[in-house]
Parts: C-alpha cells; structure tokens; sequence
C-alpha cells in the first residue's frame, strides 16, 4: 500500500495560504505531515498561523523542525535578555519585518521553536530513510540549491538516499547517482507562482509494489486568496513597520519574482559607496532601500495604490 505524507515549508505567517495546502491535502486522505520551518515573518498572521499548526499537531501525525526565521527570532530573544551583543531590531526596511513578527509572538511561542531540532531523519518499516531539514541537515540558513551544486554535496553527505527540504522557496527535484534531492518550495511566498501555496506529497511504495522501495514526490500549486493576505499587510500594519521589505514581499506576492537578494545587495553597497563605511547591519538609512528598489526593479507598494 502507497504510503503518503504532506510536506509543507516557508509559511511565513501567510495562514490563508497554509490552511488552503493542508486542507487540500486532507481531502487527499493525508494523515502525516512534515512541517520544515519558517512558520512566521513576511505576512501577517503570524498568531493565526501558530494556532492552527498547533491545531494539526494535536490531531495528526506531525514531525516539526524549525527554519532560519525561527532562529532570528531566538536570537532577537537572547538580545533582549541581555545574553547576546547583537544589535536590537527596529522599525526599518532592514528588520522591521521581523520586529512587528517579533512582537506578536509569546515566550511560550518561542520555546516552541527552540524545542525544534533543525533536521531529523524519517525512518519507516519498509519504506527508505529520508534526512528532513529547512535549509542543510546542519545549518537552517544554508541554502540547498541544484544549479551550484550544493544540493548534490549534501546528497552525497548523508546516510539516506533521500533528502526534503525547503528554505529556497524554489520547488523541484535533482537526481544524483541514484540518490534523490526533493524541494517543497515554500507555501507562504512561493517563488515563480505567484498566488499560489506550493507544498508536495510524499508517495512511499514499499517492496511488496512494482515501484517500491523508493519515495516520489508530487509538487503542488494551489491557488488561494492571495489579494487578502496582501490587503492585511497594508490594514495591519505591517507596512508601515517592514517598510520596503513588506513592499518587496508584495512584489513576490503578486509576480512570483524575487529579488530579495538583489536588493539587499544593492542597498549595502549604495551605503558603502556613499559612506566609506562598511554597512552596520541593521542601520540602513532609507533613501538607499529606495535607490535600491528603484535600480533592482522593485515597485513602490509602500503606499495603497
């Protein structure tokens, strides 16, 4: 018997999104989830997210590793203890996003997280090992790409034949020497599909199957009210706190392109050309965010058109 399990990654606190992926998938007769972090940040709701995740641990077989964004927040956490001497958060284009997400979450929310582990490896009678993580098996903000090989380096690392992981927010699969890279792309702020949750199934056949053992993965689009999760960003604030990374993230919302990277690129280097000065991240003057947009080919959002 074909055994299925539902992936989901890089929710980024877009709820509507995420009730819209696993609600198909219970329809398919999903039972079994693996969550791969990023669960919060870039979106709104944040509190409405937490909820429900909370919701389908307590009533389906859930396994949970937590993503980069959880461990900013951690570190934002150990910063206002006094443990750590990295710099505060403020309300700017460089981390505003992140404070307003910040601020909206308990200290209950946040032992959550730091109760998750970063990977974890899914074992099964019958069925092939598979190494679960949100970016590489050993760093929740290392990037497993398939067009520069690192994807295929950790393919050879590991113990498994199989590995799932998300944080690139770019979906598809890699073959190499018989071992298989599978990545969910991200439900949240999906790249190259816009409006759209991209999430995927996990199909296990077994010895006993023509096909088996092996896993395959089925890629999801689903469409959901992506017009609603870019209205809150406006009706909740978020804009005004995230500034022109929430204008950015509306970008990706509407177009599917991302240009994050290019972006923050060419903000820190507009800084430094006219400071002298090597970027202190996060004091990023605004003007150069707006020159950066500007020269990268990122729209004004930050007011309602």
């Amino acid at each position: 018997m074909t055994k299925q399990i539902g992936v989901i990654s890089d929710i980024h606190s877009n709820y509507t999104a995420f009730k819209t992926a696993v609600e198909y998938m219970k329809e398919r007769g999903i039972t079994e989830f693996f969550l791969l972090g990023d669960y919060v940040s870039d979106t709104t709701d944040t509190k409405e997210t937490l909820k429900y995740l909370h919701e389908l641990m307590d009533n389906y077989k859930v396994t949970a590793i937590r993503g980069n964004r959880e461990d900013y927040l951690l570190g934002q956490r150990k910063v206002m203890r006094g443990e750590s001497d990295a710099p505060l958060w403020l309300y700017n284009s460089a981390c505003g996003n992140l404070l307003y997400t910040f601020e909206l979450l308990s200290d209950e929310d946040l032992d959550f997280f730091e109760s998750l582990p970063i990977s974890f490896k899914y074992e099964c009678d019958g069925y092939p090992s598979i190494t679960c993580c949100h970016g590489s098996p050993k760093n929740s903000r290392e990037p497993l790409l398939m067009n520069n090989g690192s994807a295929k380096n950790w393919l050879k690392k590991v113990d498994t034949d199989y590995i799932v992981a998300g944080h690139t927010h770019i979906q598809g699969e890699l073959e190499c020497e018989g071992k298989h890279y599978f990545n969910t792309g991200s439900t949240g702020i999906a790249i190259n599909a816009a409006g759209q949750a991209q999430c995927l199934i996990l199909h296990g056949y077994d010895e006993t199957e023509p096909e088996g053992p092996c896993w395959k993965a089925e890629f999801l689009n689903i469409p959901y009210d992506v017009d609603y999760v870019i209205d809150a960003i406006y009706e909740k604030g978020l804009m005004d706190k995230g500034k022109w990374f929430a204008a950015n993230n509306i970008f990706i919302l509407k177009t599917g392109n991302d240009y994050t990277v290019d972006l923050l690129k060419k903000v820190a280097s507009l800084q430094k050309e006219a400071t002298g000065q090597e970027v202190n991240w996060p004091y990023i003057e605004e003007e150069y965010f707006t020159k950066a947009a500007k020269i990268v080919g990122i729209p004004d959002y930050r007011q309602r058109a």
